[in-house]
């Protein structure tokens, strides 16, 4: 449970702050990407900060390439460090620009 003086959201309001469908949510709570924070009494999902930052992190590694299975393992690991993990996947950004750009050079 959170800190009482920690505001959290409901599903619905969690998701126009995030910038992410409620739909979205709950499919990354089925992954066990994105739990909530804790439940209401009727069982609503609540989230909180923690959640967002890590929702970002979420949005951002997919944003770069990273399928959702291989962020998880990233993320719940213990020695997840965002900025290597950034590095690493610049380099094969970088690799596949290289592949993409000799493919157009074959058909020049």
């Amino acid at each position: 449970m959170k800190n009482a003086t920690e505001s959290l959201l409901q599903v619905h309001q969690f998701a126009l702050r995030a910038g992410v469908t409620v739909r979205t949510l709950h499919y990354y709570d089925r992954l066990g990407l994105l739990k909530p924070s804790t439940y209401t009494p009727s069982g609503h999902r609540l989230y909180g900060e923690s959640e967002l930052a890590r929702l970002q992190q979420i949005v951002t590694l997919k944003f770069i390439g990273f399928p959702l299975k291989q962020i998880k393992q990233l993320l719940d690991g213990k020695n997840f460090d965002i900025k290597t993990t950034l590095h690493l996947q610049r380099q094969i950004i970088e690799e596949k620009r290289r592949h993409l750009d000799l493919a157009i050079l074959a058909f020049a």
